[in-house]
């Protein structure tokens, strides 16, 4: 931003009426900054280095349930200490110098996802923080409607049909973050046709959540959803439980004999879920059922006509494994017709404040406890890099709302978690920290630390870290970190 632009901001927040002069277009610049800024349905709040509010917009005053004179004008410590807010993530921004995102609930009532971005000038300082103020509020009634409706056995196919629920966390997934917005709208299209679909994502991305959404959405809703863990059945089993049997065709089967799960999902959807567990023999009775749409059992003598629609997931690089002969190239592009990458939790960290409030309303209703993050620990939840990615933060909220002690969820009751990347090291006595920045300091070190230990190479290191080799460099120097010899770029 230009010191000239700087400067109006500051002049406007100075000043009610601006007396830039008039354009050749004859719009006035400031007037029109202005009507941008009340266009918005967010709040819009703008600080200064110091602390001292710019300016507001007319969403954040609904929104907060403030007179601009309340804050206009005024410093944000000030504001804090007087109660009018309970928190500040402008004076989080100006002490790290760094986005941050925090929920923040008014005295209206009203829940907002609140986010802080500082700006620089060209010398580097930092000169103004813009908060944008998202009201969730009726996201959150909209959910739990949504969900009292599936509990009745309700339709919701409306949420499919209008862009205005892209936000809403639908089928226990939370779409907030514009790269899940994409897998979202590419699941919803790709479902009105019946060509095969490739899951590919990391383990814990909800990979199972989007098949399903996927046949929920499809004109196959109204037959089965079959789901078959391909790792999770012992090898010699696997081909029973795809084709079924006879009876009489190997020891111990049952006289009735068995339908598979391609016959069990006729008229729906089967999803194939670790893919890539398959054997090369399995593989090549599975293309040929693709390929002729039809299946056998094992010791029948008539083939059976499939009418399925094929979802597969995999976690592993299927690509490689094909280069290694490991899995078959023509199944591959079989399977492989409309991909849909889910991208890890450590990618899309603005998910992770909706992630923490859809969670938290789901566990009220499932233990029967309220719980609450306070904003330093939604920080440290948001900076977390999660290797278990969704499942993992899943489970870290719910043993913290079990075990804390209160409505809220404090930093002190982060030592009762577990975090995988700092099991061995994260303090029990969390006192002896001075605030919030000494925490995450803390704990972005010591999964530096973790890391290095488990990474023989700096890119590697990084490729874990999800950040690129100058951004890691610049953390271990921030650290005071030494990089051991065995670990090189």
């Amino acid at each position: 931003m230009t010191r000239e632009a700087i400067r109006e901001i500051r002049h406007q927040g100075a000043e009610q009426s601006p007396r830039l002069p008039v354009t050749s277009t004859g719009i006035n610049p400031c007037e029109h900054f202005d009507a941008l800024l009340n266009a918005s349905f967010d709040g819009f709040v703008v600080v200064d280095a110091h602390g001292t509010v710019l300016k507001v917009n007319k969403a954040y005053v609904r929104i907060a349930g403030l007179r601009e004179e309340d804050i206009v004008n005024q410093n944000m410590v000030d504001v804090v200490k007087k109660g009018v807010l309970k928190h500040s993530v402008s004076l989080e921004v100006i002490k790290r110098r760094i986005p941050i995102t925090m929920m923040h609930t008014y005295p209206t009532g009203s829940t907002a996802l609140v986010t802080g971005t500082p700006v620089f000038d060209e010398d580097g300082q930092l000169v103004l923080v813009i908060v944008n103020v998202r009201d969730i509020t009726q996201l959150n009634k909209l959910r739990e409607r949504l969900g009292q409706q599936a509990v009745a056995g309700e339709p919701n196919e409306s949420i499919f049909l209008s862009p205005e629920y892209a936000d809403l966390p639908t089928f226990n997934l939370v779409i907030h973050s514009d790269r899940m917005k994409r897998c979202l709208w590419a699941a919803l299209k790709v479902a009105k046709y019946d060509s095969p679909v490739l899951i590919l994502g990391e383990s814990g991305v909800g990979k199972g959540r989007f098949a399903r959404l996927i046949h929920d959405a499809s004109p196959q809703r109204g037959g089965p959803f079959v789901h078959l863990n391909c790792g999770a059945i012992p090898e010699p089993l696997v081909e029973s439980e795809l084709f079924g049997y006879e009876r009489g065709a190997f020891t111990g089967a049952l006289t009735s004999g068995k339908a598979g799960q391609f016959e069990l999902a006729q008229n729906g959807t089967i999803f194939l879920d670790e893919i890539g567990e398959l054997s090369l023999n399995l593989q090549v009775k599975l293309l040929n059922v693709i390929d002729e749409k039809r299946v056998q059992r094992l010791g029948g003598r008539h083939s059976i006509a499939i009418n399925a629609r094929l979802i597969a997931a995999t976690n592993r690089d299927l690509k490689a494994m094909v280069a290694e002969g490991r899995f078959r190239e023509d199944l591959y592009f079989r399977l492989n017709v409309v991909p849909l990458r889910i991208p890890a939790l450590r990618e899309r960290p603005e998910d992770i404040p909706v992630m923490v409030t859809t969670f938290l309303e789901s566990l009220s209703r499932k233990h029967g406890v309220r719980k609450r993050v306070v904003p330093e620990v939604l920080q440290v939840l948001r900076d977390y890099h999660y290797p278990g990615n969704v499942r993992e933060l899943e489970n870290i909220l719910e043993r913290l709302a079990i075990l804390s002690d209160g409505e809220e969820i404090q930093v002190a009751h982060l030592s009762l978690c577990a975090f995988e990347a700092a099991r061995r090291e994260l303090p029990v006595d969390t006192s002896l920290l001075s605030g919030l920045s000494d925490m995450t300091d803390l704990f972005e070190a010591r999964v530096l630390r973790q890391a290095l230990d488990q990474c023989r190479t700096m890119r590697a290191a990084a490729a874990k870290l999800g950040i690129s080799i100058p951004t890691l460099w610049r953390k271990l120097r921030k650290h005071h970190l030494q990089v051991a010899r065995a670990v090189k770029n």
